[in-house]
């Protein structure tokens, strides 16, 4: 199932057409510390997707954040990330993050005695080094990333950068909007397969400052593969978050719908967060889990 496409797609990947691929981009489709958010607004816990939310919220002098996604067995991925923001003077932030993403058990098929005994490895790292500056209701990010991935006896690495922007109020009123790239190679987007988010949304209901009710739309197109749109909501409370929304992933002149469902608790200087959304394909459940320290 899956596991066969997978392998198919990455035996691929070590044909001269596609020589200057960095294998397993596929495994860092998954929204690892979203919670249901949109990647490009998503900065409560790792602030992976866009460099612009990596500034600390509040009086906060900065924020360690851990993130992981577990996939059904059908699938076998497994991905972690880990992130370290600091405040600066100026209304300036910088952060450092890595990821890892893999596959289990995907077999080998050839019956040549000569071959690596064992599984496939299928596996991708990325390391990043955010900044970001604050000025007035705009924050404008950048972020430098190495990547390396390894499928089978092949092994590669690319260097890429990323920007974003996060506005926290258009029109004089509730409405926030964000834009980023993620995975930006100069003179070579298609080869790592750019991802460009942009979203909005805004407030619906306000009492006082102990709930706040918000809902909007996103968009992510990866370069020559898929489109997806996103339709979400949330509320919050000093220490409690519920979203959901409703994804459409269109890939190949198909499309599918997935829910995605998530919650935060903050406790103190401690935000734990779980989210859950349907695996495309029928295969069960993609499950995230956070935690975030806040260092003040």
């Amino acid at each position: 199932m899956r596991r066969t496409a997978l392998l198919i797609a990455t035996l691929g990947l070590a044909t001269p057409a596609a020589a200057q691929r960095v294998p397993g981009r596929d495994l860092l489709d998954f929204p690892i510390g979203a919670l249901a958010e949109p990647p490009v607004m998503a900065s409560a816990d790792v602030a992976l997707w866009n460099p612009a939310n990596i500034i600390p919220t509040g009086s906060n002098r900065g924020r360690i954040g851990f993130a992981s996604v577990q996939t059904p067995t059908d699938l076998g991925v497994s991905v972690v990330g880990l992130s370290v923001a600091a405040a600066l003077p100026a209304n300036l932030a910088a952060a450092l993050s890595a990821v890892r993403g893999s596959v289990a058990g995907i077999p080998r098929t050839s019956l040549d005695p000569s071959t690596l005994a064992g599984d496939v490895p299928y596996n991708t790292t990325m390391l990043s080094a955010g900044f970001a500056r604050r000025t007035e209701n705009v924050t404008a990010g950048v972020a430098l990333r190495y990547r390396t991935g390894t499928v089978d006896t092949e092994r590669r690495g690319a260097f890429g950068v990323d920007g974003g922007l996060l506005a926290d109020s258009l029109f004089g009123r509730g409405i926030r909007g964000a834009l980023s790239t993620f995975l930006w190679r100069p003179a070579n987007g298609a080869d790592e397969e750019t991802a460009y988010s942009g979203a909005l949304d805004t407030q619906l209901y306000k009492l006082d400052s102990t709930l706040v009710t918000r809902a909007g739309y996103a968009l992510t197109l990866v370069e020559q593969r898929t489109v997806e749109h996103y339709v979400f909501a949330s509320a919050a409370s000093k220490r409690l978050e519920v979203r959901a929304g409703l994804a459409r992933h269109e890939s190949s002149g198909e499309g599918e719908w997935s829910f995605r469902v998530g919650t935060g608790l903050q406790y103190g200087r401690y935000h734990v967060g779980v989210a859950r959304e349907g695996a495309r394909d029928g295969l069960g459940g993609i499950y995230q889990f956070t935690l975030t320290t806040l260092i003040k």
